[in-house]
C-alpha cells in the first residue's frame, strides 16, 4: 500500500506541476529551470529531519516534545517545533539556494511560485519514499492511512507555492516600490509555518486522538477537511492569477 501511495504522490504532484508550467505566459521556463529545484526539494526533507532532531535535543529529548500536556496549545507548540518550524525552514533555505543558482533565469513572480512548487514536490516525494513501508501486508488501518495521505498529497507543494509567491513579491516590491518587501518576506515565512503547524496539531501531534477521545477524532477530521479546502483554494487561486503573476517582473 505504501509503495502505491508513494508512486501516486509522484504522479499527482508531477501532473499538477506540469500543468503549472504549461500555463506560464508568454514563454514557459526551460527544462533545466523546471527540474533543478527538485534536487534541493529532495534534500530539504533530510535537512528538515536533521533540524527536527536538533530541536528535540535542545528541548531536552524527544520525549519532552511528544508526551505530557494533552491540550491543543501544547499540541500546536509540538507541531510547530517538530514540523512547521523545521521543515518549512529547510524548504525556505532550499528555495533560496535554487534562486541563487537560477538568479539570471528567474524573471517574474510566477517563476518564484514554480520554484516553490518544485521544492515542495521534491520534499513530498522524498518523504513518501523514505518513510514508506514496502511490506506486502495490509489491513484496514493501511487503507485509512492511504486515503489520508492522498488528501494531504499537495500540502507541501501548495505551502511552498505560497512561500515562493511572497518571496517573489518581495523582489517585485524592491524593484517597483509597490508594497513592503519586509512584509512580503514575513508572509513568505509565516503563512506556510502557520498552516503546517495547525494541520499537524490537529492530526500528527493530536494528543487526544492518540487516547481515543472523541474530541481528538473531531479535531483530526477538522484538520483533514481544512487542509483539503486550503489545498483546493490555493490551486484555484494560482490558476486564476497566473497571468497576473507572470506580468510581475522581477528583473
Amino acid at each position: 500500500m505504501d509503495i502505491i501511495a508513494a508512486v501516486l504522490t509522484t504522479v499527482i504532484l508531477g501532473f499538477l506541476y506540469w500543468r503549472m508550467i504549461k500555463r506560464e505566459t508568454p514563454e514557459r521556463v526551460g527544462v533545466f529551470q523546471a527540474l533543478l529545484p527538485l534536487g534541493p526539494g529532495i534534500a530539504s526533507m533530510f535537512l528538515g529531519a536533521s533540524l527536527t532532531v536538533l530541536v528535540a535535543k535542545a528541548a531536552g529529548g524527544m520525549s519532552n516534545l511528544v508526551a505530557g500536556d494533552t491540550s491543543f496549545g501544547f499540541s500546536l507548540l509540538r507541531s510547530f517545533l517538530m514540523a512547521g518550524l523545521t521543515e518549512e525552514t529547510a524548504k525556505l533555505l532550499m528555495i533560496l539556494l535554487a534562486l541563487v543558482i537560477l538568479k539570471s533565469r528567474v524573471k517574474n513572480v510566477y517563476e518564484y511560485v514554480l520554484i516553490g512548487a518544485a521544492v515542495g514536490f521534491g520534499f513530498a516525494i522524498a518523504e513518501e519514499f523514505f518513510y514508506a513501508d514496502f511490506s506486502a501486508a495490509s489491513d484496514a488501518s493501511d487503507y485509512l492511512g492511504f486515503v489520508i495521505r492522498m488528501i494531504s498529497v499537495p500540502a507541501h507543494m501548495t505551502l511552498n507555492m505560497i512561500m515562493g509567491e511572497f518571496l517573489g513579491r518581495a523582489k517585485y516590491s524592491r524593484l517597483t516600490g509597490k508594497g513592503s518587501p519586509a512584509l512580503n518576506i514575513v508572509l513568505a515565512i509565516f503563512i506556510p509555518m502557520c498552516v503546517h503547524s495547525l494541520y499537524d496539531a490537529c492530526t500528527v501531534f493530536n494528543s487526544k486522538l492518540l487516547t481515543g477521545a472523541i474530541s481528538g477524532t473531531l479535531l483530526a477530521l477538522a484538520g483533514y477537511v481544512g487542509l483539503m479546502v486550503y489545498e483546493i483554494a490555493v490551486l484555484i487561486r494560482f490558476r486564476k492569477k497566473t497571468e497576473e503573476f507572470c506580468g510581475m517582473h522581477t528583473v
